[in-house]
């Protein structure tokens, strides 16, 4: 076998060395549009972030206006209701078109009979045609309201009439309705008993005065036990009062 000599080997020069490579486990440094990148969604952000901020401080801005705004409207409403206060008769059911009646006007009214296809005991009554009228005083479903509380005649006439004599009683009444009260109350009454005898027909009049006082908001109506036995003659039957 054939020995190499060590010492006839060439040892290369360290001058005519190849350069050494860099090692791939060094991070390659990142590029610069990366930088730039992220610098601009910053700056995006921050922007978004002071639009917002002074959206909402408008918002803040807008809603103390509406606020005030709606404070000085509840203050003149208030004041409104000073100048002009409302009765708590005014607020109840049934009395939200009463009104005050102008100065000089002498409040009474005076109904007369009227033909209804209501069933009701209630009357029904003409407020504007013949002989009835009503000035300051409000009808409305066959009564009338009262606008102005103090002393008042009330005055009804009825007038019953039959083809044949029935063995029934006749009852008529004058009755306050008022929500300070849990059932209406009846301020005149009137019945009437052996009114008519044989088979012929007949005929009663009724008549019911006096003098009450009465509070704003009161409703005043005439019921009868048989209102197909009332005549609608505005000479025989009618419901009125006035003021004193």
């Amino acid at each position: 076998m054939e020995r190499r000599n060590l010492y006839s080997m060439k040892i290369p020069d360290r001058e005519n060395r190849p350069p050494c490579q860099p090692s791939a486990a060094w991070p390659a440094p990142l590029p610069e549009y990366r930088l730039d990148k992220k610098l601009g969604w910053l700056k995006v952000c921050h922007i978004v972030t002071v639009i917002m901020f002074f959206l909402i401080l408008a918002g803040l801005l807008f809603g103390i206006c509406y606020l005030h705004q709606l404070q000085q409207e509840v203050e003149q409403v208030k004041q409104m209701i000073d100048v002009n206060p409302q009765t708590k008769a005014q607020k109840q059911i049934g009395a939200e078109n009463v009104t005050k009646p102008k100065q000089g006007v002498k409040m009474a009214a005076h109904l007369t009979g009227k033909v209804s296809s209501n069933h009701s005991k209630r009357l029904m009554w003409e407020s504007s045609l013949g002989h009835a009228f009503t000035d300051g005083i409000l009808y409305k479903d066959g009564a009338l309201i009262i606008n102005e509380t103090g002393k008042y005649f009330i005055y009804t006439k009825i007038y019953f009439r039959g083809m044949q004599c029935e063995t029934v009683t006749l009852t008529q009444s004058v009755i306050q309705r008022n929500v300070n009260y849990q059932n209406d109350m009846s301020l005149m009454e009137n019945t009437m008993l052996n009114y008519c005898s044989g088979t012929g027909p007949w005929a009663k009049n009724t008549f019911q005065a006096g003098i009450f006082h009465l509070s704003q908001g009161v409703q005043l109506f005439v019921s009868v036990s048989h209102p197909r036995m009332v005549s609608t003659n505005e000479l025989m039957t009618f419901f009125g009062l006035y003021k004193l």
